[in-house]
C-alpha cells in the first residue's frame, strides 16, 4: 500500500469519527442525554457511511471532474447534499421505511443523523481535497487527531 492510500483510509475513518463525535455531542447538548447504546449507533451509521456515502462522494468527484467544476466549494456542496441519502438509508436498512418516513429528515432524530453525515462530509471533503491537490496534510492530521481524541474522551465519558 502506498502512503497516499493510507491517507485516504485515514480521511474516511477520521471523518466517520467526526460524525460520531458530532452526533453524541449534539445529543448531549441539545437533549441532555448520553449515548447509551454504541453498538446500535455504529450498526446504523457505519454501513451507510462506508458504502452509500463513500460511493456518493466518489460519484460526486467524478461528476465534478467531468464537468471541469472540481473546486473545494463545489465538492463540499455536493458532499453535503449527498449526506441526505444515507440519512434515509438508516430507515431502510432495519426495514422501517414507509411513505410517512419521507419526513424522517426533519424529525429530531433525523436531524441528528443528518448532522452526523454533514460533519462527516465536511471533513471528508477537506481531507480529499488536500489529498487530490497534494497540499500539506499537517492541518488535516492535526484536526483528525483532535477528533480521535474527542472520540476517545466521549466513549470513556459515556
Amino acid at each position: 500500500m502506498k502512503k497516499s492510500d493510507l491517507f485516504y483510509i485515514w480521511v474516511f475513518i477520521s471523518s466517520y469519527l467526526a460524525g460520531v463525535v458530532a452526533y453524541t455531542l449534539s445529543l448531549f447538548l441539545l437533549y441532555d442525554e448520553k449515548m447509551s447504546d454504541w453498538g446500535q449507533l455504529l450498526m446504523w451509521t457505519a454501513p451507510s457511511f462506508f458504502t452509500v456515502t463513500l460511493l456518493l462522494f466518489l460519484l460526486s468527484i467524478l461528476l465534478l471532474k467531468l464537468m471541469n467544476k472540481y473546486f473545494l466549494w463545489t465538492q463540499t456542496l455536493l458532499f453535503t447534499l449527498a449526506a441526505i441519502v444515507p440519512v434515509y438509508s438508516i430507515t431502510i436498512l432495519p426495514g422501517f421505511w414507509n411513505f410517512t418516513s419521507s419526513a424522517f429528515l426533519f424529525s429530531p432524530e433525523g436531524m441528528l443523523f443528518y448532522l452526523f453525515f454533514f460533519i462527516s462530509s465536511l471533513m471528508s471533503s477537506y481531507g480529499l481535497w488536500i489529498a487530490h491537490k497534494r497540499h500539506n496534510n499537517k492541518s488535516f492530521l492535526i484536526l483528525s487527531f483532535v477528533v480521535a481524541m474527542m472520540f476517545v474522551i466521549i466513549v470513556a465519558w459515556n
